[in-house]
């Protein structure tokens, strides 16, 4: 919770910061705010402010059950995953100075280990690999960003929605999917990040990335483990991934506009 609060906070400080004038905000000429809706918005959709982009990171989620043993004397372990990877991509379009909108989809994987849980740093409960979770997520975010959308280093924040579908393989009698149905979660999410311009075509980003959602352990139909009798099991978990993008811009960074030289005869 501490590591989501601070995630939070971090959001919270790169929506609202204003930057001070710089050589960035010169050399963009869009609108800073939405004066006119159908002129500002909606055409700016048909404009050349699209970009393309391709993500890859680390993704870590909070534990799914905590079980007793078979054997109560034997203590508590928890269902968890280990750190996976993801990859994905999607398109962004810029309809302000600072403001844009991007939809995107994600594919990610994660190993799910059984930890002991009897703060003892015992390790007699631990199972490695017993099944492996895989999702699929379809995400929109408004993306606010501190500087204009062309500057050379800008950090950024965004809020959206996502909806994550769950697949479990299972390598172990001790997890199954059988009977379940693929577990969907609908949930917001928020990230915040810097991007980089590399060329006036190319830029890349760092960002993380927090959601939470709908347990996919927990419900009518949703996948099981048989470890144990289960203590806790909640309702929703939290999820952070940590992503490298690479992005292409369609359009051009608009140039400064210049003031003629006056001269005196």
């Amino acid at each position: 919770m501490l590591k989501s609060r601070w995630l939070v906070v971090a959001l919270i400080c790169s929506l609202v910061a204003k930057p001070t004038i710089s050589k960035a905000q010169v050399a963009d000429s869009t609108k800073e705010h939405a004066q006119d809706f159908v002129h500002d918005v909606l055409r700016a959709l048909l404009a050349p402010n699209w970009n393309l982009f391709a993500q890859g990171g680390v993704t870590t989620s909070d534990r799914f059950l905590l079980q007793q043993a078979v054997n109560p004397s034997d203590g508590q372990r928890s269902l968890q995953s280990a750190t996976g990877f993801s990859i994905g991509g999607g398109a962004g379009v810029d309809i302000l100075l600072r403001t844009g909108f991007r939809v995107s989809y994600t594919y990610a994987s994660s190993d799910l280990n059984f930890r002991t849980n009897n703060g003892t740093g015992s390790k007699a409960l631990n199972i490695d690999n017993v099944g492996t979770l895989k999702s699929q997520t379809l995400a929109l975010d408004v993306v606010r960003y501190m500087l204009p959308t062309r500057a050379s280093i800008t950090p950024y924040g965004s809020l959206g929605i996502q909806g994550t579908w769950w697949l479990l393989d299972e390598k172990s009698p001790l997890v199954t999917g059988v009977g379940a149905a693929t577990p969907f979660s609908l949930s917001p999410l928020f990230s915040f990040g810097v991007q980089f311009k590399a060329s006036n075509k190319f830029s890349g980003r760092l960002e993380a990335v927090l959601a939470g959602g709908h347990n996919p352990f927990t419900g009518n139909r949703a996948f099981r483990s048989s470890a144990g009798p289960v203590i806790d099991e909640p309702s929703s978990v939290n999820r952070t991934d940590f992503r490298v993008a690479a992005v292409y811009h369609f359009g051009r960074a608009k140039l400064p506009s210049t003031t003629p030289a006056v001269t005196h005869e």
